[in-house]
């Protein structure tokens, strides 16, 4: 059997495990998805809460729900990604071999890397 590794359970790897999973043949091929979080947050929703409109339990959704049913679902922090062997090591010490790997583990915010962006020159209010 082929394997499908998705890393990230975010928006992208969330869809791309929908779409995937709808086109590929599941006799083949075997599609398991990495996140480190189980929760997903509604985040617009969270502009809501302070106002009664949500409360927080709203916003929040285990990000197995988005996943279509077959699509294996691992909870554990990736360790390091070896290209070169088609493998991809987690932090509990397992291993997972792919064939196809799909790499949507979002970005981190670091604006300190960005001159200006903090500190005195940052945002300003006229």
């Amino acid at each position: 059997m082929k394997k499908l590794l998705i890393l990230g359970a975010g928006t992208a790897g969330t869809m791309m495990a929908n779409k995937l999973s709808r086109n590929l043949n599941k006799s083949i091929w075997e599609i398991t998805i990495v996140d480190k979080d189980e929760n997903h947050f509604y985040q617009p929703g969270f502009l809501f809460i302070p106002f009664g409109i949500y409360r927080p339990e709203d916003v929040v959704r285990s990000k197995r729900e988005f996943l279509p049913k077959g699509v294996n679902f691992i909870i554990q922090n990736i360790e390091k990604i070896e290209p070169e062997n088609n493998r991809v090591l987690l932090s509990n010490g397992e291993i997972l071999d792919y064939d196809i790997l799909v790499a949507a583990t979002g970005t981190v915010p670091v604006p300190e890397e960005t001159e200006g962006l903090k500190g005195s020159y940052g945002i300003r209010y006229f």
